[in-house]
């Protein structure tokens, strides 16, 4: 009897192993994907995605660092970058602050300092500097056939100034004496002024005589007229006074300062020359000007 019950339990037993072993066998099935799902799991859509752009287009993917770096960079500004980038906001608009301030100078005139604005005399005086200068006067310099030519209408004394083209202080007189306003005024109103190179290479006619350009063996070579003015005595600069008549007054050599070269122009002017002594002259002369 026992073995007999002992036979049921064991068959129940097995029967109920049976049945639970087939419940889980079915249910294992649905869950037969799960580890298909778990290695999806492991690589993201998202990343995958994002991968396969930037293997396709590098520079998009750079691009994208670019964006991303800068903003990070201005969102947590230090104090320092805080009153830098401050700095670049005032210093990117100079136009329109300058615009603007100048809009509010216009308005109110009030902000206009008075010395160029309210100041009649000021005003004035800014015009009057802004009058164009009158031109400085010059020496009206001719050739010594056109001051020939002029004598025969107007007479007039000659003043010739030989020079050449190497000669230092005759440059040097040109720049300083033939410059001041004294001589330049007085020469040009009572005499004829005649530039005069004494290497030049063309005839003149003089008084009747042609006179050439001569060179010695081994010189530069000068002018005949030169030599007939100089005596022989060549050197530069000289000047040289003509009377009425274009006769050699006196030639004097050397250069001449203004001072010097206003009072030689007077003393011949004046016909001085006739009557007093050069060295008088230009004593009292000095205490004239004085």
């Amino acid at each position: 009897m026992r073995h007999l019950f002992f036979l049921i339990t064991v068959f129940a037993l097995s029967i109920t192993l049976a049945n639970a072993q087939s419940n889980v066998r079915a249910g294992a099935q649905p869950t037969k994907p799960a580890p298909a799902v778990t290695q999806r799991a492991t690589t993201p859509p998202s990343a995958a995605s994002t991968s396969g752009k930037s293997n396709i287009s590098p520079k998009p993917a750079t691009t994208t660092k670019e964006v991303v770096r800068k903003p990070s960079t201005e969102s947590k500004p230090t104090a320092q970058s805080r009153d830098n980038s401050t700095a670049a906001k005032t210093t990117t608009t100079p136009a329109k602050t300058t615009a603007r301030s100048t809009g509010a100078a216009t308005k109110t005139p009030a902000t206009i300092p008075a010395v160029t604005t309210r100041n009649p005399s000021t005003s004035k005086n800014v015009t009057v500097k802004q009058q164009p200068v009158a031109p400085v006067a010059t020496i009206r310099w001719m050739t010594i056939e056109e001051a020939l030519e002029r004598s025969k209408t107007e007479k007039r004394k000659i003043y010739i100034d030989v020079y050449t083209d190497w000669c230092g202080w005759c440059k040097h007189m040109d720049s300083t004496t033939f410059r001041d306003q004294g001589v330049v005024n007085y020469i040009n109103e009572k005499y004829y002024p005649v530039k005069f190179n004494a290497e030049q290479t063309s005839d003149i006619v003089y008084k009747g005589k042609t006179y050439k350009f001569t060179r010695q063996q081994g010189g530069r070579g000068h002018h005949e007229l030169a030599a007939l003015w100089l005596n022989n005595r060549l050197s530069y600069p000289t000047s040289v006074v003509l009377n009425e008549d274009q006769d050699i007054i006196q030639p004097i050599p050397g250069f001449q300062d203004s001072k010097k070269m206003d009072a030689i122009l007077h003393y011949f002017g004046t016909d001085n020359h006739k009557k007093t002594p050069w060295e008088k002259y230009e004593r009292n002369y000095g205490k004239e000007k004085k």
